[in-house]
């Protein structure tokens, strides 16, 4: 009982701190500059800011006045439709929603010939080598002095990739190729454990998070908290970017220079957000990577799943694992090694 109570108060405490920051904070700066300066008497026609609450003619305890209250109302209700949001918003930063996709064309373009120029090849070989590996599967032929040779040609390109950028920048799939460099970095931290392992990461990934819960609890709040980051910044940009469109669209309307300069300094605002947290996704990445490279094998003990012997028999592993869990054909299962014995054989 004591642990369950911990746990909801523990999950009640996440999610009031995570609408407050990522939700209430952003939406209150997107109200207080619409209600303060953008419609406010000085830069409009409006008699006087937003005031629903025009019978509180005295500040409610001593503090709120009805505009201010009509600021904070209007901030938790945006506040709330960010939260619920946040799935969209974040593909919306990624460029994979239909018309922002559109817009950013021109970016997406310039992706792919970076991809063909960097990664193509590498990916081309790449699969190569897992068609060797599937007829090794399929009927136990290997030519091992061909996989030398694929492997002295992967060494190669991955040293010229390093020299040209040290730090991964597009993922190795080109459908995974995002128009936006914030996209980019979460399909490269989504392709990792696919890549390395053969582990789908969505469909793995609560699995590996369970694990992580029991065996290494620091981890995940760092994980959860480096996430509530990326929300934070990832909304503030949102209302940057908003701000920054009401700006240019009142200054064309109105002549007004203030409204030019409203634009100017959110959009600065909104490079620097973004960069934030394009910069702060990558360090995520580096904590889930972490999560799968140290807490992926205890997930097949869970399944009392032998531990393969290489990493080629992993692929394997974690590929019928996920057919059974997602097709409940118990035939992908009993292809599995068992740690009491039974395998792929059927023997006990």
């Amino acid at each position: 009982m004591d642990k369950l109570s911990s746990f909801v108060e523990g999950l009640v405490s996440h999610l009031g701190k995570s609408f407050f920051l990522a939700g209430f904070i952003p939406a209150l700066a997107l109200v207080a500059a619409n209600q303060y300066l953008i419609f406010s008497p000085d830069y409009s026609s409006a008699e006087g800011v937003w005031n629903f609450f025009p019978s509180l003619t005295t500040p409610w305890l001593n503090l709120f006045t009805g505009e201010m209250l009509t600021t904070i109302v209007l901030a938790l209700i945006i506040g709330l439709v960010l939260v619920v949001l946040n799935s969209v918003i974040m593909r919306m930063f990624e460029g994979l929603v239909p018309g922002i996709r559109q817009i950013l064309f021109p970016f997406y373009l310039r992706n792919l010939r970076r991809y063909r120029d960097h990664y193509a090849s590498i990916e081309a070989l790449h699969e190569k080598r897992q068609k060797m590996l599937a007829q090794k599967e399929e009927n136990g032929e290997f030519d091992e002095n061909a996989a030398y040779a694929l492997f002295d040609e992967l060494h190669k390109l991955h040293g010229d990739l390093e020299k040209a950028e040290p730090v991964q920048q597009l993922p190795y799939l080109r459908n995974r190729v995002a128009p936006t460099a914030f996209g980019n970095v979460w399909a490269i931290m989504e392709e990792y454990p696919l890549r390395r392992y053969g582990m789908d990461g969505m469909l793995f990934w609560p699995y590996v998070r369970e694990v992580i819960s029991q065996k290494n609890e620091r981890l995940l709040d760092e994980i959860d908290n480096q996430k509530l980051i990326i929300d934070v910044l990832v909304n503030l940009a949102l209302v940057m970017g908003i701000l920054t469109i009401e700006g240019l669209v009142f200054a064309v309307l109105r002549f007004q220079w203030q409204m030019l300069a409203l634009a100017i300094v959110s959009f600065i605002l909104f490079l620097i957000l973004y960069q934030s947290a394009v910069n702060n996704s990558r360090s995520l990445a580096s904590l889930v990577t972490k999560g799968y490279d140290l807490y992926r094998l205890p997930v097949l003990d869970a399944f009392d799943i032998e531990r393969p012997a290489s990493l080629d028999d992993e692929y394997w592993a974690w590929t019928r694992l996920a057919a059974f869990l997602r097709r409940g054909e118990s035939f992908y299962f009993e292809m599995l090694d068992r740690r009491d014995g039974a395998g792929s054989d059927g023997e006990a």
